[in-house]
């Protein structure tokens, strides 16, 4: 009875016992929790955090802790240091990752009081005075980086020549804290960025287009069959959502059907390019690791092993410039970002402000002056300015507008010049109001018939002339002179030629006249005139200022190749043209048969040969002639040619 009692509490006691021991031995992640998103004012130090704690029911200490810009990093610009005293704190930067490590200085683990303490004394710095944007920083007992926007982390693991289906397999074999592992699968710039150019090492995603070629699929996690690119390189490719292939990829070089991001050095950092299954032996091409993804699957536990902050410039978000004619003041505006004052300067490097708040009213200016802007919280007074402008425009005015005199009937121009060549000139009938008749530097009217005034202003920028100014067309009536002041001399005649013309050359004063041939009824500045038919050809000219119209008759020389003696009245004798106004002075005409006989002395005060030869009609046949002359510019000259007699 004895011994029953003792045994069951013997094993009642053994049981608690070995419960006891196994929660005992059941290792709980430690919470995380941090606050601090503030502004930064450029160029100097600020807090990655405002508070920070780590809790833990079972561990007072960590192999080492990690802090990292996890969003908007830049290299070479961005860094994180410790201030402070902290002698059990030590601490390493790496600028590829951006991530700054806290590890003990005196022993193997670092206690979370240390650790606390010195990342309340962790600060970020930015070398740019340009900086903007927003900038996240992520805090794990972790090694694996932490991104803010997808809560996953992201691990490089290197594995020089690993297969991208071993590693496919790795990875998901792989887990973080208790989240299930898979290749990355990159569905943002954020995560590219940070899985890619910030990650400690490239290789394999799980990126891949064994299945069907050109259709790329995410296989890999929760993003398992989603497509992210369809077709080869860009501009031929395009993606549906996100991707981030390398310049000319992916290329399916070799039967390549895996994504991978590219080494170091080659193209855009952190872009992919595809490989095949083994990739190269050696070299870039060669898989040096994978990336592995940690969060997001269903079965994921929930944990707060990392916790995160964020720093964000102000800016200025909208400028409104103003502008007037002439001088004056104006007023300008600006917007910041929430909670940011505007400050206004007069120069980008100022530090006197002017003005504090969203609008500005300009002292009286006579010039375009800038001011530039500043988004400032706490009084800072560095950052990237914004130009805002208050401009003056000149008022455009009228500097040359000459009167017009014009022969009734003829077309004019006006022209006018405004004090600036981009200027546009308006043309009004009347010397106020009314709407433009034509706008440019000139004003043609065709014809000119009553004499008329014009109006004129210029416009430029919205600023238009104050008062008009007037240009007179003054119309002359045609007069018929009896007399011409040009001559033969005066002009230089081509004739029996394949193209006769008449070329006034020598006349002087020629610019004060108008011409025309054979009609004073449009008049122009031509002085050379072609195709001229042989006969007479009456030269006009009309004077500019007086419009007195004269005339001269030139002759152009002309010797028929046929004539028809059949009685018609067409052509029946063979006879010199344009000798009419007899200044050409003709010896001997003679006519020849092929023979070259003699048969015609042509009588030079008749109407030409008739076609007969001592009175009887000569067959049709060709013929030859000779006239001698002398020219209208007195020079003797013979004239040798081939005619036809044609019967009918």
């Amino acid at each position: 009875m004895h011994f029953k009692k003792y045994t069951i509490l013997f094993f009642s006691l053994l049981a608690l016992f070995i419960t006891n021991y196994g929660w005992a031995q059941t290792d709980h992640a430690p919470t995380i929790t941090a606050s601090g998103n503030q502004i930064y004012c450029p160029l100097s130090q600020i807090k990655a955090v405002t508070s920070f704690n780590i809790t833990d029911p079972d561990d007072t200490t960590v192999i080492a802790f990690f802090i990292q810009i996890s969003q908007g990093y830049k290299n070479g610009e961005d860094k994180l240091t410790l201030l402070g005293s902290h002698p059990n704190i030590t601490t390493s930067w790496s600028a590829g990752e951006g991530k700054l490590t806290l590890k003990s200085a005196i022993s193997a683990e670092a206690t979370y009081i240390d650790i606390i303490a010195a990342v309340k004394d962790v600060v970020f710095e930015s070398s740019s005075p340009t900086i903007s944007g927003t900038k996240s920083f992520s805090f794990t007992v972790g090694d694996a980086n932490y991104l803010p926007s997808t809560g996953h982390f992201y691990e490089y693991v290197e594995a020089t020549g690993i297969t991208w289906t071993n590693a496919k397999a790795d990875a998901a074999s792989r887990t973080y804290f208790g989240l299930k592992g898979y290749l990355a699968t990159i569905t943002t710039a954020d995560e590219a960025k940070l899985s890619g150019e910030q990650a400690a090492g490239a290789g394999w995603i799980g990126g891949s287009d064994a299945e069907t070629e050109g259709i790329w699929k995410w296989v890999t996690g929760p993003e398992n069959g989603t497509i992210f690119w369809n077709g080869g390189p860009t501009p031929t490719g395009s993606t549906p959502n996100f991707a981030f292939w390398n310049t000319g990829e992916p290329n399916n070089l070799e039967n390549e059907d895996y994504a991978h991001v590219t080494a170091p050095g080659v193209g855009t950092p952190g872009s992919w390019n595809d490989l095949s299954n083994t990739g190269a032996n050696s070299g870039n091409y060669q898989p040096k690791g994978y990336i592995v993804e940690y969060g997001g699957t269903p079965e994921d536990p929930v944990w707060n092993i990392s916790a995160s902050t964020a720093i964000s410039v102000a800016s200025i978000s909208a400028t409104v410039g103003d502008s007037r004619c002439d001088g004056g003041t104006l007023n300008l505006s600006a917007t910041a970002t929430t909670g940011a004052t505007v400050l206004w300067f007069d120069s980008l490097t100022s530090t006197t402000i002017l003005n504090s708040g969203t609008n500005f009213t300009t002292p009286l200016l006579s010039a375009t002056a800038t001011y530039y802007v500043l988004a400032s919280v706490n009084s800072c007074l560095t950052g990237n300015r914004k130009p805002v402008t208050a401009t003056i425009y000149a008022i455009p005015t009228i500097i040359s507008a000459p009167d017009v005199t014009v022969c009734e009937g003829n077309s004019v121009t006006i022209n006018a010049v405004a004090s600036s060549a981009t200027a546009v000139i308006n043309w009004y009938g009347t010397p106020t109001g009314g709407i433009p008749l034509e706008t440019g530097n000139s004003l043609t009217i065709m014809p000119a018939s009553t004499i008329t005034t014009y109006y004129i202003d210029a416009t430029e920028n919205g600023c238009t002339t104050p008062t008009r100014t007037e240009v007179k067309m003054e119309v002359l009536g045609n007069t018929i002179s009896s007399t011409s002041p040009i001559t033969l001399n005066d002009i230089a005649i081509v004739d029996d030629s394949n193209n006769n013309s008449i070329t006034i050359t020598n006349f002087p004063g020629i610019d004060n006249y108008e011409f025309n041939l054979n009609s004073f009824e449009e008049f122009g500045n031509e002085t050379y005139f072609e195709h001229l038919e042989p006969g007479i050809h009456s030269l006009y000219l009309r004077d500019k200022t007086n419009c007195e119209i004269s005339k001269l008759d030139i002759a152009i020389l002309g010797f028929p190749k046929f004539f028809t003696p059949n009685g018609d009245g067409q052509n029946d004798t063979w006879k010199i043209l344009g000798n009419d106004l007899n200044n050409i002075q003709i010896s001997a005409i003679y006519i020849f048969d092929r023979f070259g006989k003699l048969v015609a002395d042509v009588d030079l005060n008749g109407d030409g040969w008739d076609g007969f030869y001592n009175g009887e009609r000569l067959p049709a046949s060709d013929y030859w002639y000779l006239v001698k002359y002398t020219d209208q510019y007195g020079d003797y000259r013979e004239k040798r040619g081939n005619l036809s007699l044609i019967r009918r």
